[in-house]
């Protein structure tokens, strides 16, 4: 009888301590982290300007009402890598984008002629909450209550739907650049295109869910800005605390006016330590990671994806950076996912024929060669 309810179907032996790229099981056994943490450990484990970072004594926790100076130095930093004019800070993905909800709603209503019409699409994850939710093409048919707008469902990538629907007329679209648990989609170029002409053209709000493609997964500190779109709001999460609970909504001076103190808060967001963590990785990124992970995308492209998508048991192979979707033309993924466990290699399966990898940014070429070669000789064995 455990006391813990478990939600989700973990691997078979406990974790005892992790070092870069490898987690030390139960069984005394390094393993290959290729999925860090759900993409939250870019740094590896226990990389040690973290471990520095934690070793400094700090306060345990300042509320709202206490200022300290992490709060503006991360947010500044944020904003002259991104562009944009303000951060919140929040302490997850979820919670990132309830506030980015929250924070479009205040804006359109400013602004008047709220048509209550919202474009999103099939197979997106923004959260599991239930504003979130509601906007989240992967869990509508889960029953729980959704918020009462009109959310249109568009399939990712349909140009031509994207268009109409825009036309028709809507308040805001909400997308990831990348879709993650969808199978890391990535759209078209005409796509991207089209959204930020009709985004300048129309006016809409767009809200950009960075929150597993951002902070260098891709080579570029946020995916939306190679793909060329201009959001009026950015959600982020996962590895911006360093291994710790942090997000941050950043959004346009414009949108920032439209918001009074009380109209919405956090008890523990943008909390002393993980903000210094946030400072190691941002640090770490710009001055090594970005171009590590853009060099590794070179590679991956030129070397080891061509050997993936010559296996006769693979039908697609997505990737960008350290982003990378493997898709199976038997729905497999699970047994694929445990062989590679027994031999040493974490990934994660989703739906039943797709393995995603999301590797800590430091893994070297090396490395990564290494486990897409044993992926590959496990898929072909099918």
């Amino acid at each position: 009888m455990y006391s813990f309810l478990q939600l989700f179907h973990p691997f078979p032996l406990k974790v005892v301590s992790g070092r870069g790229i490898y987690l030390t099981l139960e069984d005394g056994k390094e393993y290959m982290d290729l999925f860090s943490g759900l993409g939250v450990n870019l740094l590896g484990h226990n990389h040690p300007d973290i471990l520095s970072a934690l070793s400094e004594p700090f306060p345990m926790h300042l509320s709202l009402l206490l200022e300290h100076p992490l709060k503006e130095e991360v947010a500044s930093e944020l904003t002259r890598l991104t562009g944009f004019d303000k951060v919140f800070f929040t302490n997850s993905g979820a919670e990132s984008v309830e506030g980015a909800i929250k924070f479009m709603w205040l804006w359109l209503k400013s602004r008047g002629n709220i048509k209550r019409r919202v474009i999103a699409f099939k197979d997106s994850f923004h959260g599991r909450t239930l504003g979130s939710m509601t906007f989240t093409g992967l869990m509508q048919n889960q029953g729980y209550p959704r918020l009462n707008i009109e959310t249109i469902f568009l399939p990712f990538g349909d140009t031509d739907r994207l268009t109409e629907e825009i036309e028709n007329g809507c308040d805001f679209v909400i997308l990831e650049p990348i879709q993650g648990a969808g199978g890391v989609k990535i759209a078209g170029e005409e796509f991207y295109d089209t959204l930020s002409k009709l985004h300048q053209e129309f006016g809409f709000g767009l809200i950009v869910d960075e929150i597993q493609a951002g902070l260098g997964r891709t080579g570029a500190f946020l995916a939306s800005a190679p793909l060329g779109l201009e959001p009026d709001i950015v959600t982020l999460a996962k590895g911006l605390g360093g291994g710790l609970p942090l997000g941050a909504i950043l959004l346009t001076e414009n949108i920032a006016n439209t918001i009074k103190p009380g109209y919405h808060g956090t008890t523990m967001g943008g909390n002393y330590l993980a903000l210094r963590l946030a400072k190691v990785v941002i640090k770490k990124l710009e001055e090594e990671l970005l171009e590590h992970v853009r060099n590794l995308d070179k590679l991956l492209k030129d070397m080891l994806i061509p050997k993936l998508v010559t296996n006769p048991e693979i039908k697609e192979v997505r990737q960008r950076g350290l982003f990378i979707g493997i898709e199976l033309k038997k729905d497999i993924a699970d047994d694929v996912k445990e062989i590679l466990f027994e031999k040493g290699y974490i990934v994660n399966s989703i739906r039943k024929n797709i393995i995603r990898l999301l590797p800590p940014l430091i893994i070297t070429f090396d490395e990564l060669s290494d486990a897409i070669n044993q992926i590959n000789t496990i898929i072909a064995g099918f």
